[in-house]
């Protein structure tokens, strides 16, 4: 692996523990700022922790992993694309503005963990 892609790595494992943690601690700020007034709801809060837990574990995985060990960014591109997937789920009911934003997010988390994977 290269150096620019382990650094890469690293930011990228740096970036799924950071906002997995901010998610964790703040599930309903984060909800909110993604679903509007709904985020509120305790439920929706308890998702979101969880999403926050996943996403921590899927960046240390990725920090812990040794070089050239593609599971723990395939598993992040799996469940990233699981979030671009009920969030195109969820437009009409919640308002594309409101969800852009956290799909951008997980297709940039997307195309990032296929980039690292893609150098063999």
């Amino acid at each position: 692996m290269s150096v620019d892609r382990t650094r890469a790595r690293r930011v990228v494992g740096w970036a799924r523990v950071g906002l997995g943690a901010v998610l964790f601690a703040t599930p309903r700020v984060a909800a909110r700022a993604w679903l509007g007034p709904d985020g509120d709801n305790a439920g929706v809060g308890l998702l979101f922790r969880s999403i926050g837990a996943r996403d921590v574990a899927l960046g240390a995985g990725l920090l812990a992993a040794p070089s050239g060990d593609t599971s723990w960014s395939r598993a992040g591109v799996v469940a990233d694309l699981g979030d671009v997937a009920g969030s195109l789920v969820a437009l009409g009911p919640v308002p594309a503005r409101r969800l852009l934003p956290g799909t951008l997010l997980a297709v940039a988390f997307v195309a990032a963990g296929v980039w690292l994977e893609s150098e063999r």
